[in-house]
């Protein structure tokens, strides 16, 4: 096999709670794609609609100006793209944005701090769409709810801080603040797929969402008050669980070993959500979703 996907179902030996369905989950579902990037970047194909989440493929040396590496992006970026959603300004998330956008034609979507460093970057007014949360973009066969969320805690602190309004490009390592955090439900083909690129979330904003596929940020969740129970909870036991944002972002995309950190989450999910299935995913391997 060209990679293997490790993967966990996760058997109710007691009582669980069916997910419920969403009226948001409307039309005849169809099968669609997955694929991870690594870091919090992800594809989503669904017959002639693709929706990325987070491209990150350039990987810089931090410690220098940050430039995107359009070798790295003509590599891995998709042809075309219908959108581009960013869930906030750091580096990681947002560096690769703009030149993807530019080069698949997708509009990009996240906070006015990523919409200043795409405008920044050159991409055209047209492609750029600045929210805030609770915004719904809908265009013909799919749509994007986007939700106001909240970012992991790094050591003790909550991060926060805007892009300048008119930045300087390239800018260091600091100069990518935070901008404000987004979550995103995307419903396409009868799914919805919802991406948390960071640990944490807004309790209320999530509960009665019923995605049948939830991307779940895993690194840092320990800082958060019973993060991965609560969010099962809130999102009804969602049948399909992919981990996210689990690798060494500073680094080249290396599948490894699972580690410990990711066992643990899987027994979290076992204990709180015992139907639902946990994938890990290894980079660039396209998955298929019934």
């Amino acid at each position: 096999m060209r990679a293997l996907i490790f993967a966990l179902t996760l058997v109710a030996c007691h009582g669980g709670r069916e997910p419920r369905p969403s009226s948001d989950d409307a039309g005849e579902r169809t099968p669609i794609a997955l694929t991870w990037f690594g870091v919090a970047g992800w594809q989503l194909d669904a017959g002639p609609t693709t929706i990325l989440v987070d491209p990150y493929f350039s990987r810089p040396d931090l410690d220098a100006p940050l430039v995107p590496d359009p070798a790295a992006i003509a590599a891995r970026a998709p042809a075309r793209a219908d959108l581009v959603v960013v869930g906030h300004s750091h580096v990681d998330h947002v560096l690769d944005a703009p030149a993807v956008a530019a080069a698949t034609g997708a509009q990009l979507v996240g906070s006015e701090s990523t919409a200043r460093l795409a405008r920044a970057s050159g991409l055209p007014a047209s492609q750029i769409v600045a929210v805030r949360g609770g915004e719904d973009i809908a265009r013909d066969g799919w749509s994007v709810r986007v939700i106001p969320s909240l970012h992991s805690r790094i050591g003790d602190e909550f991060l926060g801080g805007q892009i300048a309004a008119e930045p300087q490009l390239p800018l260091r390592f600091d100069g990518y603040a935070e901008g404000g955090t987004l979550a995103y439900l995307v419903r396409v083909a009868g799914h919805q797929v919802l991406f948390l690129g960071t640990a944490n979330f807004i309790e209320a904003e999530l509960t009665g969402l019923r995605p049948d596929v939830a991307v779940i940020a895993t690194g840092l969740r320990e800082k958060v008050d019973d993060y991965t129970c609560r969010l099962m909870r809130a999102l009804g036991q969602p049948p399909l669980v992919y981990t996210n944002h689990f690798d060494d972002w500073q680094g080249p995309p290396v599948d490894e070993p699972v580690s410990d950190d990711l066992r643990a989450f899987v027994d979290e999910v076992k204990r709180c959500s015992p139907r639902t299935k946990v994938v890990i995913p290894q980079h660039f391997v396209r998955m298929e979703v019934p």
